[in-house]
């Protein structure tokens, strides 16, 4: 599996920020719905300008477009996030892995996009050496620490095979930053967005090593609390089948053009610099 180094970025974002559907800093919107994500690039994150954007943000606005939703988007540690969306009332968090752990916990739109996660090491230390002869999860068992996001999927399955050697941060970034530091000897993370969030935590891709060992592939979904109307929940997944399936006079879909546009390093460059 190649390592994505293409994207060049100058990004450090410093605090989590709380803000609407233009910006990082208006305060949301009463009422409705409540929409919540969090820092995971590039499917939602912050820009320059303090715009929340991403992957799975322009899917999320472009549903809000075609179902008339008035709403603004908060960004706020992924933990907290779920609690108040498990807790509810009307809160919307995207995006997700939809695993066994959290099918109940919701309803749920998608899918609207997929990821994948790794092991990554630092370069040239003694355990991306010792990670190239481990052939199966629980080799990983071994290693001292492994750095993982909070709330996080990945870090969930890991918990659930057993794993002990767990060390929680709340956020990506500052987990990879335990990585560089010498904190952990792992560090779980998310292969497109590695770019900018090695660039969020003030480290230079290539002092990475991804181990070759695929932790995590799966689909990501748009979650509601479950005092979300049912109506509310299909109208948002059809329009998401809209989008897929809905072409334009170039022939192709609402959903594509997202999917290409977030695939250019240049476009994606452009918001970081």
């Amino acid at each position: 599996m190649k390592i994505r180094f293409s994207i060049a970025v100058l990004l450090i974002v410093t605090t989590l920020l709380i803000g609407c559907g233009t910006t990082a800093t208006t305060p949301p919107a009463t009422g409705g719905l409540r929409i919540i994500t969090e820092i995971y690039p590039p499917y939602n994150f912050v820009d320059k300008n303090d715009n929340i954007t991403g992957q799975s943000t322009d899917i999320v606005r472009a549903i809000m477009e075609k179902t008339g939703t008035q709403a603004n988007i908060e960004v706020m540690p992924l933990s907290q996030g779920l609690a108040l969306a498990e807790k509810g009332p009307n809160v919307v968090i995207y995006s997700l892995n939809r695993t066994p752990q959290r099918e109940n916990l919701f309803k749920w739109v998608g899918p609207i996009g997929s990821y994948e996660q790794a092991f990554y090491a630092r370069a040239g230390s003694a355990t991306a050496a010792k990670a190239l002869f481990y052939s199966q999860l629980e080799d990983f068992k071994k290693v001292g620490s492994i750095g993982v996001y909070q709330g996080d999927a990945g870090a969930q399955f890991l918990a659930s095979q057993g794993f002990t050697n767990l060390d929680y941060s709340l956020t990506d970034a500052d987990a990879l930053k335990k990585l560089m530091d010498g904190t952990v000897d792992l560090w779980l993370g998310n292969k497109d967005g590695l770019a900018i969030t090695a660039a969020q935590a003030g480290v230079n891709p290539e002092d990475l090593f991804m181990v070759p060992t695929v932790v995590i592939q799966a689909d990501l979904y748009i979650a509601f609390s479950k005092d979300v109307p049912d109506s509310t929940v299909t109208a948002w997944q059809t329009a998401l089948d809209e989008l897929k399936q809905e072409r334009d006079i170039d022939y192709k879909t609402a959903y594509e053009k997202i999917m290409a546009k977030w695939s250019d390093p240049e476009y994606v460059n452009s918001l970081l610099q």
